[in-house]
């Protein structure tokens, strides 16, 4: 197989894997490959991360760009292991923290891409602080909830949560909807 070819199938498969699209990247890695090509006279070994098991290792699986309560504008980074499936859906179990203008979050949780270009579905159980400003919810307080989050397709998506106060601004026990929508990599 050239590197133009070796390339081209390791974007698509990156795709597939992430769970979120990286459509952007495969068009710049494909462009990129007979460059690469020409440049290379022999054959290297590729670099593989670190395996935990059958089909398992350590990957980056979701990180963006988002806007919603309570968060505001908001960035995420998640990582953490990833099962990537020949014959079914590819597995992510991973951990994810999401800094914005009105809070911050840490979440952890499981989450699969189904079909090709990015399309999946996550599901996370969440730590939230809010900030001095949060959008719909009350300042400086700690939340528990949980979200789902979905993407259709390429690098868009969306979050939907469900957060109970635990301190913070007065009575515990206040409820929040949490949601945003956002690009993703």
């Amino acid at each position: 197989m050239n590197v133009a070819n070796a390339t081209t199938a390791f974007a698509c498969g990156t795709l597939r894997a992430r769970g979120v699209s990286l459509a952007l990247g495969a068009v710049v890695l494909t462009a990129l490959a007979p460059r690469v090509s020409a440049a290379q006279s022999t054959p290297r070994a590729a670099v593989t991360a670190p395996s935990v098991g059958d089909g398992w290792h350590a990957e980056q699986c979701m990180g963006g760009i988002t806007y919603g309560a309570p968060l505001k504008l908001a960035a995420s980074y998640g990582g953490g292991f990833l099962h990537e499936s020949n014959n079914g859906p590819d597995v992510c179990a991973l951990g994810v923290a999401k800094v914005g203008l009105g809070g911050a979050q840490l979440s952890a949780g499981v989450g699969t891409s189904f079909a090709p270009w990015g399309t999946g579905v996550m599901l996370t159980g969440n730590l939230l602080r809010t900030f001095a400003k949060p959008l719909h919810a009350t300042g400086n307080a700690n939340y528990v909830g949980a979200s789902l989050h979905l993407w259709p397709a390429f690098a868009l998506g969306g979050e939907l949560g469900y957060f109970v106060r635990l301190s913070g601004g007065g009575d515990a026990g206040k409820r929040v909807v949490g949601w945003s929508v956002g690009v993703g990599f």
